[in-house]
């Protein structure tokens, strides 16, 4: 855009500051002069406009003649443009009052805010305070703090976290601002509205020591809980700022909770990922902490609270004395079990989730080194600890370290696996989901390569098949009414694996055929044969007929040699053979179900007649059931009660 003569020549007249006075005669003489006030001209690379230019130069007298000859103040003094800041960078978004700002010219930054209303809000990106701040800006801090044209608490960064001058200022390690922010009356426990953030707190993941004990001499608190539920110390300690920790422990030690600072120790020796081993000053700073909590310990009459040693954490207990803890200090294997340890004493009651979190890394790690009974001794441990704190659990870590033991051949502990198995027991996992009754059925399918060992005992045979047997007795069905057996034959089970699949699969396939003779041998009366799911009123006979795998076969002749109905109609109407894919299986179900029994005929007779029987003999009986599973689903009919036997 081509600049207009007259512009050029009022651009020359600001920069001269008026010398001539003519500035407000040529601004009257202009038809168009909110026009050109309210325009940006390109010029040297910026985009200014002439209330910029005046204020770049630090005119008072220019901007006062602006403003007079402005009809739209307002707009004048909120225009943005991009400038040249002092340290040359360019800058976008800037209004007249950033550029006197920027230049130091604190007199006509006044006028532009009494006399043009302009917003010290309105920055690059930030308020004018805050972008200060940024810039280490402390003679523009203090023109916009002294005469009170700012919040010094209120005023926050546009952009998360939110913080404001302090937090700023604290955070960067600018203790010239921090000092004269305190002076103010700053609120130094002022918060951020979203992660709580606290001056104090900001100092401390910076590692700014001078900050923290400034702003602590200065009555900061220093056990508030903020950014996620941390405290200062904490904050400090994440970050590894291990010099602001140490003053912090000397600093709170009358104040903080011997908890607190056990819980710290504990990260310390956590902290690094899989107990890698820690360098000397992490080291030194943890024993220095250890000392001081077993000094306070003593000093304030702690109460002991040991566990029971348990097989989880190789029977080892926590340190009672200094004396303990220095024969363990080297070690760091104990000393992650005594992190663990002490986490859980001080978690468990809390009933805080995070106390898991180690353990199941720690069972990763034993994992990795083979070690795998120490890790399902451990995560059974896990498990119970879930289970106490109300927090929902999942058994299928258990099956990934089975298939793992498997596939490495390495033989799985008979009675360690029905301990493990017999988990399926616990209230947490009583409930009628699918993912609970996949899992339990993996396991029985891990139990049956088990049995294939020569070296079991009879006593260990007799163990995996009670917990097979109770398993049946308890009936599990999912929401959809599938049985174990509907689960066990589905191709759709195998295809469902999706915890670390390629382990589970290389050992796990379904349908499983070991798994289904099992769970046959073993149901009895408990599980009925020819229960039907939800979905649509199938029987496991159904799902088996409609595969057209080489092992289909073998599913159906043991489902037929159990019991299995062959003329069962579900909710569309069919039979198994009606969905058979294959001549074998056609002609498998066809041989057994030909000639059709009379009873069968009769009882689809009673259904399609809609003959009422109801009156003839009572609801709850095996030959309402029979009836039922003859045409009643897809008639959608409903009766009071279904038994399990069979109809002789």
């Amino acid at each position: 855009m081509t600049i207009p003569i007259v512009v050029k020549e009022l651009y020359t007249i600001i920069c001269q500051g008026d010398s001539s006075n003519e500035l407000d005669g040529r601004l009257i003489s202009l038809s168009n002069v909110d026009e050109i006030l309210n325009s940006l001209y390109k010029i040297d690379g910026e985009h200014i406009s002439l209330l910029m230019l005046a204020s770049l130069y630090g005119h008072d007298n220019v901007v006062r003649i602006i403003l007079s000859r402005s009809s739209n103040v307002k707009n004048l003094v909120e225009l943005t443009g991009r400038v040249y800041g002092i340290n040359r960078n360019l800058v976008s978004s800037v209004t007249a009052l950033w550029c006197a700002c920027d230049r130091g010219h604190y007199t006509l930054a006044r006028t532009l805010i009494k006399e043009g209303k302009a917003s010290v809000d309105r920055g690059p990106g930030n308020p004018l305070l805050i972008d200060a701040v940024i810039k280490n800006r402390l003679k523009t801090i203090k023109f916009l703090v002294k005469d009170n044209y700012v919040n010094i608490d209120g005023t926050q960064q546009n952009a998360y976290p939110k913080y404001n001058s302090l937090m700023l200022s604290a955070c960067d390690g600018q203790t010239e601002i921090v000092t004269y922010l305190l002076k103010k009356g700053a609120n130094i426990d002022e918060r951020t509205p979203r992660s709580h953030e606290t001056a104090v707190g900001c100092a401390a993941m910076g590692g700014h020591l001078g900050i923290v004990k400034l702003l602590c001499s200065a009555g900061a608190s220093t056990d508030m809980k903020i950014n996620r539920a941390k405290t200062a110390i904490a904050l400090a300690l994440r970050y590894n700022r291990l010099n602001v920790v140490e003053y912090l422990i000397d600093f709170i030690k009358h104040a903080v909770s011997i908890e607190e600072l056990e819980l710290i120790a504990c990260s310390m020796i956590l902290s690094t990922e899989y107990n890698i081993s820690m360098n000397q000053a992490q080291r030194t700073s943890m024993i220095t902490l250890i000392r001081k909590i077993f000094e306070m310990t003593k000093e304030r009459n702690y109460p002991e609270s040991v566990m029971e040693p348990i097989k989880a954490y190789n029977h080892q207990q926590e340190c009672q004395t200094i004396e303990e803890f220095d024969q363990i200090q080297n070690d760091p294997d104990r000393l992650y079990i005594e992190a663990l340890l002490i986490r859980e004493r001080i978690l468990m009651p809390k009933k805080d989730k995070e106390l898991c979190v180690p353990l199941l890394k720690r069972g990763e790690k034993l994992i990795k080194q083979d070690n795998f009974e120490s890790c399902l001794h451990l995560w059974e441990h896990t498990f119970h600890l879930y289970q106490n704190m109300g927090y929902a659990t999942s058994l299928d870590r258990f099956v990934w370290v089975f298939c793992k033991m498997l596939i490495a051949n390495v033989p799985i502990p008979p009675q360690l696996f029905v301990k493990i198995c017999r988990l399926t027991f616990e209230p947490s996992e009583q409930n009628n989901n699918l993912l609970a009754l996949r899992n339990a059925l993996y396991l029985v399918a891990i139990a049956a390569k088990i049995l294939e060992q020569p070296i079991l005992t009879t006593q260990e045979h007799q163990s995996i098949h009670q917990w097979i047997h109770d398993l049946c007795r308890q009936q599990r069905t999912t929401t959809d009414a599938q049985t174990l057996l509907h689960v066990c034959v589905s191709e759709q089970t195998y295809q469902n694996i999706n915890y670390r699949t390629y382990k589970f699969r290389e050992i796990i396939n379904f349908p499983n055929l070991a798994a289904t003779q099992l769970i046959l041998a073993h149901c009895h009366c408990w599980i009925n044969i020819d229960a039907v799911d939800l979905l649509d009123g199938n029987t496991a006979l159904h799902i088996v007929s409609q595969s057209d795998k080489l092992g289909a076969l073998s599913f159906a002749e043991l489902l037929i040699n159990a019991g299995a109905r062959l003329h069962c109609l579900n909710k569309h109407n069919k039979t198994p053979f009606d969905y058979a894919k294959t001549i074998e299986m056609q002609t498998l179900l066809q041989k057994q179900q030909t000639p059709s029994l009379l009873k069968c005929l009769c009882a689809r007779h009673i259904v399609t007649q809609q003959l009422q029987y109801e009156s003839i003999w009572p609801a709850e009986t095996r030959l309402t059931t029979f009836i039922y599973l003859h045409g009643c689903i897809a008639e959608d009919i409903r009766f009071t009660g279904e038994h399990s036997d069979q109809t002789s």
